[in-house]
């Protein structure tokens, strides 16, 4: 009787501790947030992150209290501002507006990077892809990606091409486009798409790959023109814009994923719950409405698949990088 009254308690106090480590991490689904969010995107303003972080921000704050104070610092392809985010305390209440460039290519790209994507940063939500496509001035000469090849090939290294700096998927689609077709273009770095889609309009540079959200405005005012799209298929959003195979140049496929990351150490329950209610944002109609016309497409998901997805974009990059030159000169 004796050991079952021993065993009966045992169990008891198992159940108990069980049902304290639930409430806990109930609780701090229920409190979480306390204060603002503090979101770094590590671009200049304008990009394709702002046309994500800056909706999804303001649907957050509107659900939940409290707001998403946005920071934009851009350089070194989104390396200088992901360096500052691993610091960060690893609370909640610091995170960071993830792309490819900053995680799965940036280990190919610099030789001294100064963090670890795979053990600095955790994945929290993969919020959408987004497809490179060509761009040049209106005034250009090009009329397609052909013309702009055959020119680029008859006069190597004349013809300037903006990306938004090393690493950035702008920077690979256009070493893809090299690599490929044989072209050789004068490679000019920006901080960011959205001075870069500037100076295309003002002919400052003749060519760019960005994202349909950075040239929707420029496009929509007869500024700029899409030449070819870096995908298998062409963009529900340009639906009369040619992929580069269709164009007869193959190889040229240049996605760029966004996703919400924070520093190494934040506690699970937090990431879990961030997921669970950014996940809750995105699947709304109105939010979807907003990003999806942009050229932008929904992913969403756990944080276990968004990390599941950057181990194979990593993959997929480190392959790349043994025929094409991604590092920085």
């Amino acid at each position: 009787m004796k050991a079952l009254q021993a065993i009966t308690r045992v169990l008891g106090q198992a159940a108990l501790a069980s049902l304290l480590v639930a409430a806990g991490g109930a609780a701090a689904q229920n409190t979480y947030p306390q204060k603002p969010i503090t979101v770094l995107i590590p671009f200049a303003a304008g990009g394709a992150l702002d046309a994500v972080t800056r909706p999804l921000g303001e649907a957050y704050g509107k659900a939940y209290g409290q707001s998403w104070i946005i920071e934009n610092l851009g350089g070194a392809g989104g390396t200088i501002a992901t360096a500052r985010a691993v610091r960060q305390s690893p609370d909640g209440y610091q995170l960071l507006m993830a792309s490819s460039g900053q995680v799965s290519v940036a280990p190919f790209v610099y030789p001294s990077l100064p963090y670890d994507p795979s053990t600095d940063l955790v994945p929290i939500v993969h919020l959408v892809d987004s497809t490179a496509v060509l761009y040049t001035s209106t005034k250009s000469p090009y009329r397609s990606a052909r013309d702009l090849v055959a020119a680029a090939k008859a006069a190597p290294g004349s013809i300037d091409f903006a990306h938004t700096g090393s690493g950035s998927v702008s920077h690979l689609a256009l070493e893809l486009l090299q690599h490929e077709t044989g072209a050789r273009f004068v490679a000019i770095p920006y901080k960011g798409a959205g001075i870069a889609i500037g100076d295309l309009a003002g002919e400052q540079v003749p060519l760019l790959f960005t994202y349909v959200s950075t040239a929707k405005p420029m496009v929509d005012a007869g500024r700029v023109r899409p030449l070819a799209v870096a995908s298998e298929q062409r963009l529900a959003s340009l639906p009369d814009v040619p992929t580069f195979a269709e164009l007869g140049i193959k190889n040229i496929i240049a996605k760029l994923w966004i996703g919400l990351m924070a520093p190494a150490g934040t506690p699970q329950d937090i990431v879990d719950t961030l997921s669970r209610q950014v996940n809750a944002e995105l699947d709304k109609p109105a939010m979807r409405a907003r990003l999806e016309p942009q050229g932008l497409e929904i992913k969403g998901g756990s944080a276990r698949q968004f990390q599941d997805m950057i181990a194979s974009d990593t993959a997929r990059w480190r392959e790349l990088s043994q025929s094409v030159n991604l590092a920085v000169q």
